[in-house]
């Protein structure tokens, strides 16, 4: 168990602010300002800046006019500015809209005035920056709860409303940070209910998702809350019953799960209407209501918690775009020739300096034609073909293999025919055929993955209409025979849609969905050693839930490409996984952007990556492209012929360098199946009763829902051994196969 956190009692010193409510405060540089509130005399409007390393207040002589004194603004900074927007005056007073800033270098405050339209009058909301813009959200007018969100750019001094479907629901008293590329808003009060949901809008796709997570934090308002490395961390807040809260909780944003935070020390008394904001690894806590207002100041070191335990450097150092600051364009290309009709559920496969596209659904009917598109002439045209020709259909999965493509599976309709057939198809002759193998093959199914590997390919996951799978099948192109792979280890649950991608040795399976929700889980499936793993613990902030996207592999990474969540939300977004590193990054994307979209296809060619057709609200036929960056470490490449080795090596003809490179490939798979087999004895170990050690974990314990004993262990002891909760009840959970 981990050590408790030590709170401190700071010493007030120099020229401290009235004991107060309603205040806002906000750190820039290497200062914390606080602006405003109400003392229980009136309503304030002064200004003090903090001085964390000389623990001194000051109050401010400032230029200009500030704002009329009130409670409930909220600050945020960009760059040299503070920016306040909104507070009250009291209830059924007075309620602002206005925007005012203070510049630090100038020591000067400006109303900033624009035209129509702005966001209306209100108190208890939230105020974001994330680059130039600031972004309100909720509060309250004295009558009505909102839930819109608005956007202020700087540059142009120009607010818009942002609307999303789904979005939160109406609430005034939440809380708003910034993680990443997303803004995160936990909690609040929408008029019956105090709240504790999580939801996460996102910059890059203009677009909200409900964060679902595990463990749990009682439902609060005015309270507190702040983003370090990849974790929120609240404190306090009140609840509909007004019970007052002192606990700190954090929800990590990569797992999902919220853990009470221990703590020892001088902790603040129970508080609302406090604030609180990070600086240099602390939380700092600034006065509040407990019973009585007060101007009493805590702080709580926070960056050494949430310790991943497979990565070497800290996540918490390590929040910045992919591969550096340069952003990643999009293009879109404007093909000649024949080009398919605008579809879903196609195939496509690239080889050679072309893409092939088969089959899929237009607004006619399921299709049976094939497409080539020339990458280099940047043109289409429709092949004619001979042979035993796949019947129609949507949702197969193709690869290619020396000048051959192999298209398998996919259906006719929902409720129609699902297939499992292999057809391959010859460039040269363009020719189909029909391959039936005697013996065992895998069923019917669409919305799987299919991957080259070697000489095989590999089908893992899909649907038949009925049920999911998460088999794994392998047909050999040299013996023509399918084979179901017995592996090792945890393997991915039941799902289709998901997504998959070979490099170095192994298959990576991202998201889809299992029946019941959009998944946003990753695994790793080590072809030498035949063992899944699960990566858990990862650095950065994973692509929200998803099914129904792209992936492709390229240079050590994952480029992960749009998709559909359970609500039916569509991205555009890109995330790279780097595999070394363990490490999720959002890319910064500019230039022509695809739509966000969901059954669309991915190919890699060369250093670029092309997004084919798809469905963003109708089914389109457009193509785009962006390239992608080598990394330094160098090029991984998806799969090689390691197995030629030996006889490389009696052949001088074949040159020294290949085999070096043989040899080096030959040694990353035995590291590799040296650690999985590691880490596979840890995931075991996990799995075994932290208190006996003997039997497997079975119980989970109400009610914090720590899931660490088995039935036997739990029913002997009294208290939680992780967050130390009286235990209410046990129940014992059954693994199903």
């Amino acid at each position: 168990m981990e050590a408790a956190k030590l709170w401190e009692k700071l010493r007030n010193t120099g020229e401290i602010y009235s004991a107060r409510t309603g205040h806002t405060a906000v750190s820039a540089g290497p200062f914390i300002y606080l602006f405003g509130g109400t003392d229980g005399t009136s309503r304030q409007q002064d200004l003090y800046v903090f001085d964390p390393a000389a623990n001194n207040w000051t109050k401010l002589v400032t230029e200009g006019t500030p704002p009329a004194a009130r409670s409930g603004s909220q600050a945020a900074s960009i760059e040299n500015d503070l920016y306040f927007f909104g507070g009250y005056t009291k209830k059924d007073g007075e309620y602002y809209s206005d925007l005012f800033k203070y510049s630090i270098t100038q020591n000067t405050w400006t109303e900033v005035r624009t035209n129509l339209p702005w966001p209306s009058a209100r108190t208890d909301h939230s105020l974001v920056s994330y680059g130039a813009c600031l972004y309100v959200l909720g509060g309250f007018d004295g009558r009505e709860r909102y839930n819109d969100l608005w956007e202020y750019s700087a540059a142009t001094n120009v607010w818009r409303c942002i609307e999303s479907d789904p979005s939160p629901d109406r609430r005034f008293g939440h809380t708003a940070v910034v993680c990443r590329d997303k803004m995160i808003i936990f909690g609040g009060w929408n008029g019956h209910e105090t709240l504790n949901d999580v939801w996460s809008y996102s910059f890059l796709a203009g677009k909200w998702t409900r964060v679902l997570s595990s463990g749990f934090i009682a439902p609060r308002y005015r309270h507190s809350a702040i983003a370090c490395g990849t974790s929120i961390f609240v404190f306090g807040g009140v609840n509909k019953d007004q019970v007052r809260f002192s606990d700190v909780y954090e929800l990590n944003l990569n797992l999902r799960y919220w853990t009470r935070v221990e703590t020892e020390g001088t902790a603040p008394s129970p508080r609302t209407f406090h604030r609180a904001l990070l600086y240099e690894g602390y939380m700092y806590v600034l006065g509040g209501f407990d019973g009585s207002r007060k101007n009493d100041m805590y702080r709580l070191y926070l960056q050494d918690l949430s310790p991943e335990e497979d990565i070497e450097r800290n996540p918490l150092t390590q929040m910045k775009p992919a591969q550096g600051d340069e952003p990643f364009n999009w293009q879109q290309i404007q093909p000649q020739g024949l080009n398919y009709t605008q579809r879903t559920g196609h195939s496509a496969v690239g080889l050679g300096g072309f893409f092939y596209v088969f089959g899929g659904t237009d607004e006619q009917n399921r299709r049976d034609d094939l497409f080539r598109y020339d990458v280099e002439k940047r043109s289409w045209a429709m092949l004619p073909a001979t042979g035993d020709k796949p019947k129609p259909r949507s949702g197969a999965r193709g690869v290619a293999y020396g000048q051959m493509l192999y298209f398998f599976g996919g259906y006719t309709k929902k409720d129609g025919e699902y297939f499992n057939d292999l057809h391959s198809f010859h460039i040269a002759s363009l020719e189909w055929k029909k391959i039936d193998p005697p013996g065992q093959q895998p069923a019917a199914r669409t919305d799987h993955t299919v991957v080259q590997y070697e000489s095989s390919l590999y089908v893992f996951g899909g649907y038949d209409g009925k049920n999911r799978f998460n088999d794994l099948w392998q047909f050999d192109f040299e013996d023509l025979q399918w084979r179901l792979l017995s592996t090792k280890g945890s393997a991915p649950i039941t799902r289709f849609g998901h997504s998959a991608c070979v490099l170095d040795h192994c298959m990576y399976i991202f998201g889809g969905w299992d029946g019941h929700e959009t998944l946003d889980d990753l695994y790793q499936f080590s072809f030498a050693s035949g063992i899944w793993m699960e990566l858990r613990h990862l650095a950065g902030m994973r692509p929200n839930p998803r099914y129904r996207h792209t992936c492709v592999s390229f240079s050590g990474s994952l480029y992960v490409f749009g998709g559909v969540d359970r609500a039916q939300t569509r991205y555009n977004d890109l995330h790279e996984f780097v595999v070394d590193r363990k490490e999720w990054n959002i890319c910064r994307t500019t230039g022509q952007l695809p739509s966000a979209r969901t059954f669309h296809r991915a190919v890699l060619q060369d250093d670029s990556m092309y997004i084919l057709g798809g469905f963003d609200g109708k089914r389109q036929n457009d193509l785009f492209v962006i390239k992608l960056r080598r990394a330094e470490r160098g090029n991984s490449r998806p799969s090689s012929s390691f197995s030629r080795l030996r006889d490389l090596e009696e052949d001088e003809n074949e040159g020294e360098d290949v085999v070096r490179s043989l040899r080096k490939q030959n040694e990353i798979l035995k590291q590799q199946i040296q650690e999985l087999s590691q880490r596979l004895e840890k995931e075991e170990e996990r799995d075994m009763c932290r208190i006996c050690y003997e039997r497997e974990i079975d119980t989970v314990l109400l009610d914090c829902a720590h899931r660490v004993m088995c039935f036997r262990c739990a029913s002997n002891i009294h208290q939680c051994p992780v967050c130390r909760q009286d235990i209410a009840r046990v129940l014992k959970t059954y693994q199903a196969y």
